[in-house]
């Protein structure tokens, strides 16, 4: 493949783009979006636990330059497979995934879409699109998904509390995540007669790997065109028996062995018609088994972040004192200025009304840190640390299992 032409063509592509007033347009409205939704972040962390640790315009920010990259990589592989946009149903997929979303938030997502709208074409034929590429173009958007999370799924997490089964209450972190992704994808069009003096580039025979489903007219051929696109990404998950790294690398882990999985499934798709069947209906249940293998690891482990010793920290808001000490969610303390305290509570009277210059003992274990001594110049509080809960706290959230998957399992065992 003629690698650097195809990369001159793409860096030309970029200028062009971002002078594009369309595209401008729908990514500013994708970022107030986003902006939105980090607000709302924090104003439920200031509602349910008194402070917010979300600064929703540096998360927006840092949203859009991970974005960029994920943007990058969306292309590389949009490109170099060669997934027609033109006959992905793209114009179906969106106002389907918005009706699911009515249905459930969590529906918001191509995988059902687009595993419906594939349905649709091999029984009814309607409406015409290439299952391959629809299929593709869901694989690539969770690749994408997959790789974002691991470099910044468990940045800035969210402290909730969680009510467990038998009633114990324990911390938990929310991650949410939210990113903006330009793409320059392709578009399938039949041109007729030569094209003198276009920028073209002779690609390999093997390319593309997903096939037009249909010819070329007599005196046609089909010609590529980069397209800019806006998509948007998120993530959303509940730590409670992991740290956030812990816990987004296995999410990660999931969503790559299923993107990769219905990838090869829908190329294979091209040449062998079987596996459009198998590829339309992994989609979805492929993504509700990410979702059911997600939730069971959680309930399967125990909590971490409960007050069975010491005060342990949950979350830790940036720019606060407790950032400066480098203090962390899992870290535990042990003392103040000498002082042995057990509960949070006996960190606010050993602080009250202030304290100048504490020294505090951590105990770090669960947080990877390890033991150590933490010292801050100034005067404290605030201290700028969400602890743990204690058991019998009542403002809580219920961690469900609710995917389709865990719900036919829980029926199956009530009806045994």
């Amino acid at each position: 493949m003629p690698v650097w032409e195809l990369v001159r063509l793409i860096g030309r592509a970029i200028p062009q783009t971002l002078t594009n007033i369309d595209f401008l347009i729908v990514m500013a409205v994708v970022l107030m979006l986003i902006y939105g939704q980090y607000r709302r972040i924090a104003v439920m962390e200031a509602y349910v636990l008194g402070s917010s640790c979300t600064n929703p315009l540096s998360e927006t920010i840092t949203a859009l330059s991970y974005g960029l990259l994920g943007g990058m990589l969306a292309s590389a592989v949009f490109i170099g497979v060669g997934i027609p946009l033109s006959e992905t149903g793209i114009w179906y997929l969106w106002p389907l995934a918005l009706l699911l979303m009515l249905i459930h938030p969590r529906l918001l997502c191509f995988s059902y879409a687009g595993g419906i709208l594939a349905i649709s074409y091999l029984v009814i034929e309607w409406p015409i699109l290439n299952v391959s590429a629809t299929m593709a173009l869901v694989a690539v958007l969770h690749l994408v998904e997959a790789a974002l999370i691991r470099l910044h799924g468990h940045l800035t997490p969210s402290p909730v509390y969680i009510r467990r089964e038998g009633g114990e209450v324990v911390g938990g972190l929310s991650l949410q995540k939210f990113w903006p992704l330009p793409i320059i994808a392709l578009v399938l069009v039949t041109v007729s007669g030569e094209l003198d003096g276009a920028d073209l580039v002779a690609m390999p025979d093997w390319w593309p790997l997903i096939q037009p489903y249909h010819s070329p007219g007599e005196g046609q051929r089909f010609l590529y065109l980069l397209f800019p696109m806006v998509a948007a990404l998120g993530y959303g998950d509940i730590c409670v028996s992991r740290l956030p790294q812990a816990k987004a690398k296995l999410s990660s882990f999931y969503l790559t062995t299923y993107s990769l999985l219905l990838l090869g499934t829908a190329i294979g798709a091209v040449y062998v018609p079987i596996l459009r069947w198998i590829a339309a209906l992994g989609a979805p249940l492929g993504h509700e088994l990410v979702i059911y293998l997600g939730r069971q690891s959680e309930k399967a482990a125990p909590p971490i972040f409960r007050s069975d010793q010491g005060a342990m920290v949950l979350a830790v808001q940036r720019g606060s004192p407790a950032e400066a000490m480098g203090l962390v969610p899992g870290d535990i303390l042990m003392a103040v200025n000498d002082y042995p305290v057990s509960s949070s509570m006996d960190v606010q009277q050993v602080m009250a009304p202030w304290v100048i210059d504490p020294v505090i003992a951590v105990q770090g274990q669960i947080s990877g840190r390890g033991d150590r001594i933490v010292r801050y110049k100034g005067k404290i509080p605030p201290l700028g640390v969400v602890f743990v809960p204690g058991p019998h706290e009542e403002r809580a959230l219920t961690l469900r299992n609710d995917g389709f998957l865990a719900r036919l399992l829980q029926r199956r065992r009530r009806e045994r």
